[in-house]
């Protein structure tokens, strides 16, 4: 039997402090030591991943973009993969849109409510900075979008009517209290788990456990795509609502201390 672990990244492990950051590379190591693959499942973009990956050391493929795109490194390819292109020293495959469509598609609907809507594109590292209370470092990171755009949520405009227009132009947009965001009708976490998944079972013989860990509405795609989906409290104990009707595996500590004994369970009960 083999495992690959889905993770999301958002809530659970970032931000961390450093001394965090190195019980959850221990996982990460033990977890490439076995051939294990940790792959994380994100709204956050390519470079934001490049830069949690680089203090974890992690080289597995990442699904960014809320689905939109997977890239996996070139160096750590197990299987052969096809209807992919190479960006920088990855191979990328591509299920959302590009930015400068998901763009379009926010000046699109903008122009059909007759409101300006302010996206990421249209605000400088500064103004992303302060909206998020990120470093300015990291205000980049989140700015370099390649597959979609986050926006500012307006006010006094409902939320089903942005979606009701994006959907007639081919695309779609998750809802969120100050942020929303925009990106093609295609992309989707649990098709591009399962494309992993194919890929990595066409090139092995054994049988393939995928197991999740997620927190939010967010990951809710991903864990109904796993085969072990398990939710981890937010840092107050309370489970989302979005899972208040599921029957999964609930991690009895909160955080990124519930993802590192969730992992080790999750290979106690499949590997050891």
């Amino acid at each position: 039997m083999s495992l690959i672990i889905f993770t999301s990244l958002d809530k659970i492990l970032s931000p961390l402090e450093e001394h965090e950051y190195e019980l959850v590379m221990a996982v990460a190591q033990e977890l490439q030591s076995r051939s294990i693959p940790l792959i994380l499942v994100t709204n956050s973009t390519r470079a934001e991943v490049e830069e949690w990956s680089q203090k974890t050391g992690l080289n597995s493929p990442f699904i960014v973009e809320q689905g939109s795109g997977i890239f996996i490194p070139q160096a750590n390819c197990q299987f052969i993969v096809t209807n992919i292109i190479s960006v920088e020293n990855y191979h990328l495959y591509q299920l959302g849109c590009t930015y400068t469509e998901a763009r379009a598609a926010l000046k699109a609907i903008q122009e059909e409510i007759n409101k300006i809507l302010r996206g990421f594109g249209d605000l400088d590292e500064e103004n992303i900075q302060s909206l998020l209370g990120l470093s300015l470092a990291a205000a980049r990171r989140a700015k370099a979008r390649e597959f979609s755009e986050y926006f500012i949520t307006p006010n006094r405009i409902a939320v089903e009517k942005l979606q009701e227009i994006a959907t007639e132009y081919g695309f779609k947009i998750i809802a969120g209290d100050d942020l929303s965001l925009v990106m093609g009708g295609k992309a989707n976490p649990g098709k591009a788990i399962e494309w992993l998944k194919h890929n990595y079972q066409a090139a092995s013989d054994a049988e393939i456990v995928t197991a999740g860990l997620g927190s939010t509405k967010q990951d809710l795609a991903m864990l109904e795509a796993v085969d072990v989906p398990v939710i981890i409290p937010n840092s107050g104990g309370l489970v989302d609502l979005s899972f208040a009707d599921k029957d999964w595996q609930i991690s009895s500590r909160t955080g990124f201390l519930g993802w590192v004994e969730s992992i080790k369970q999750i290979c106690r009960n499949y590997l050891d």
